[in-house]
Order: C-alpha cells, then sequence, then structure tokens
C-alpha cells in the first residue's frame, strides 16, 4: 500500500519533498532550517527527517503578511481577513540592519570626575616641572 498519494491530512514527506511543497530549493530549505527560520515541527527517524503536511501548512499560515499599504487587508483580492488570524502590518526592511548611531549622554558627575583626574595629572605634571 503506498501510503504517500493516499491524500489523508497525515501525509509524510523528506525533507526534498517539503521543500518542493514549499516551492523552495533544497539548499534553500536546508539553510532555513539551519538558521531556525524553517519548520520546527518535524519527526526525526534515526538522522533523517520527515515532515507532515499538516505541519508545513500551519507554518505558511504562520508567515502570512500583509502589504503595510493596503489598509483593510481584506480588500485584497482573493483574501479574508478573518478576526481569529493575526496579520503583521510592520513593513520590514530588506537588507542588514544598520546601526542607529546613536549619541549615549552621560551622567554630568562623569564628567565631572573626568574633568577633576585631568586636573590633577596636569598638577602632577607641573609639580614635577618645577622639581627639576
Amino acid at each position: 500500500m503506498d501510503h504517500r498519494n493516499n491524500g489523508s491530512a497525515c501525509e509524510v514527506m523528506t525533507s526534498r519533498e517539503a521543500a518542493e511543497y514549499l516551492r523552495l530549493s533544497y539548499d534553500a530549505f536546508r539553510t532555513m532550517r539551519s538558521r531556525n527560520q524553517g519548520p520546527t515541527v518535524f519527526i526525526a527517524i534515526g538522522r533523517r527527517l520527515r515532515f507532515r503536511k499538516r505541519d508545513l501548512d500551519a507554518f505558511l499560515a504562520s508567515r502570512v503578511q500583509c502589504d503595510a499599504r493596503v489598509s483593510d487587508p481584506g480588500q485584497i483580492k482573493g483574501t479574508s481577513a478573518a478576526p481569529d488570524q493575526t496579520i503583521v502590518l510592520a513593513k520590514r526592511k530588506r537588507g542588514r540592519p544598520r546601526s542607529t548611531g546613536q549619541i549615549v549622554v552621560m551622567p554630568v558627575s562623569v564628567y565631572v570626575r573626568a574633568a577633576a583626574f585631568l586636573a590633577l595629572i596636569i598638577a602632577v605634571y607641573l609639580l614635577s616641572l618645577s622639581l627639576f
């Protein structure tokens, strides 16, 4: 009996089949898994991983995002915004995150202590010059 094509809710796939089902290359799927960005639910049989179709569908559903430029997600053709679905409305920038370049303001006491320490160093230097 072939258990792969019976259409049951517990259909099990290999990593290559799961990648094909998600319409990813096998290498992209493996990279996502190694970076903990891919499907987290799987069946481990020794070193081999198997993925259930319903878990892959849940993974896809968790990755649904909506364009921030659309005010009502239900207006997009062919979609409906169910009240129990959480839709991400934040627009994400592509590329590597950059530092914001914020200036850290120190408390005044730090500057006062630094100025006092600098004055002490200058005084010791001037005293050492006058002794010779």
